[in-house]
């Protein structure tokens, strides 16, 4: 129990546990704790199954909130209160906790706010907010030690979102003045064989004036709409964005497995053209080849020929036939990038522009490296010629092509995966992992 006087009814006593267990970093942390969670909680945010899991997701809460050093009660009922604490970090938030009726009193809400001293305010973002969007990812540059990069997406920043089945943008203001910007997108993933439904957060941007002011959340919050229906969420963070990984301390279920984010220089690799252009005549073809190469990394959901037919249709001026390339035991379709992105890298006092191609889909029948490799170096000679600088490919240390691609790669950039409310299977440190780049 907590040491604060709370009122003895089922939802006081659900948040005098809470409080408690929180001020303490989770010591005493049980795997029966998750029975004071109704199912639907449980599914949102991703029941961890040990102790050490638990102690480890309250440790990250107490470091994020701060200990509670008081409490006000708003709202007082049976079954459903509303309290505010005070932190000793000097932050307000505010608990919303409703429980079930019958014994255990399982709690069936449990919301985290924070309180300002500003107006917060949310939404979801359209196309009119475009110029918007892009001016706050401009004005936030990702520092990993002494490098610090920013993103410049120009007049087309919903082009990326295009290419996704399902994606929402969320925008968060301070006092009516927009300062955050957040990108979540649905799609299917499978996870150790099974299908899975799931949230990629991606694209998380917030004013360097406004930062640790709570826009993270608020940004967010227009994802709500999907977590009664999907099975949890993920999100790539660089294993040298060390402010990103601590925002991520705690969260349960961190992969084993890392993804490999490889630069391909265009100039450098730029080769004859390779192969020819896909018709829809190839699909069955593609998707035989793009199964069998990736059936055996986690998360990719092999494709029949109506769902890569699809994927070429969200956005056909961005990734269509053309922009798939085949021999004959090889495919590569890849998308120029940097017609909607530029990436502005500063080191030391220098200053460095790069406009950059994305390889979406590639597979190589095996002993067919070479002909990968051609294609590749195919993109790079026209990307090159285009004006581009780099094509990105993504793989993961145990997938087909990862010991061709590295020694392609001018560098390899590291990232490290979560997936809270999904876990981890056994044996996925052996198993490549699949990146569709539409998501990253």
């Amino acid at each position: 129990m907590s040491d604060f006087d709370l009122p003895q009814t089922p939802a006081g006593a659900w948040l005098a546990w809470w409080i408690g267990m929180l001020n303490r970093g989770g010591e005493g942390a049980q795997p029966s704790d998750w029975d004071r969670y109704a199912p639907a909680v449980k599914a949102r945010v991703g029941a961890p199954l040990t102790a050490e899991t638990l102690r480890a997701n309250w440790q990250g809460n107490l470091g994020r909130m701060g200990e509670i050093t008081s409490v006000t009660l708003e709202t007082n009922e049976f079954l459903a209160l509303i309290a505010v604490v005070v932190t000793t970090k000097d932050r307000r938030w505010v608990l919303k906790v409703d429980v079930e009726p019958e014994p255990p009193h399982a709690v069936s809400r449990f919301e985290i706010e924070r309180r300002h001293d500003f107006q917060l305010g949310f939404r979801e973002a359209t196309a009119a907010d475009a110029a918007i969007l892009a001016d706050i990812e401009r004005r936030c540059p990702i520092v990993m030690g002494e490098t610090s990069v920013h993103f410049d997406r120009g007049d087309d920043y919903m082009a990326a979102t295009r290419l996704m089945e399902d994606c929402s943008i969320g925008l968060a203001s301070v006092d009516g003045v927009p300062a955050a910007v957040s990108c979540g997108a649905e799609h299917v993933v499978r996870v150790g064989g099974v299908l899975k439904k799931m949230i990629t957060v991606s694209h998380l941007r917030v004013l360097p004036e406004h930062q640790r002011k709570g826009l993270w959340g608020a940004a967010n919050k227009v994802l709500d709409k999907y977590w009664d229906h999907v099975d949890g969420s993920n999100a790539y963070i660089s294993v040298d964005n060390l402010g990103m990984q601590h925002g991520f301390e705690g969260t349960p279920n961190k992969w084993p497995q890392v993804v490999h984010r490889i630069p391909l220089d265009c100039a450098a690799l730029a080769g004859p053209a390779a192969g020819r252009r896909a018709t829809p005549a190839d699909a069955h073809e593609i998707v035989s080849r793009l199964n069998a190469f990736h059936d055996d990394e986690e998360m990719f959901v092999p494709y029949t020929a109506e769902s890569w037919t699809d994927r070429l249709s969200r956005a056909p001026d961005l990734y269509a036939w053309d922009q798939v390339w085949l021999t004959d035991r090889a495919v590569v379709g890849a998308w120029a990038f940097g017609n909607a992105l530029r990436a502005i890298t500063e080191t030391g006092g220098a200053r460095t522009v790069s406009r950059s191609g994305v390889v979406l889909d590639y597979a190589f029948e095996p002993g067919a490296e070479a002909e990968l490799e051609s294609l590749l170096r195919a993109w790079c000679g026209q990307l090159a010629r285009e004006g581009f600088d780099t094509l990105v490919i993504y793989t993961s240390p145990a997938s087909p092509g990862a010991s061709l691609l590295a020694r392609l790669g001018r560098e390899t950039e590291r990232f490290f995966m979560w997936t809270p409310g999904i876990a981890v299977p056994e044996g996925a440190e052996g198993r490549g992992l699949y990146v569709d780049a539409t998501y990253f």
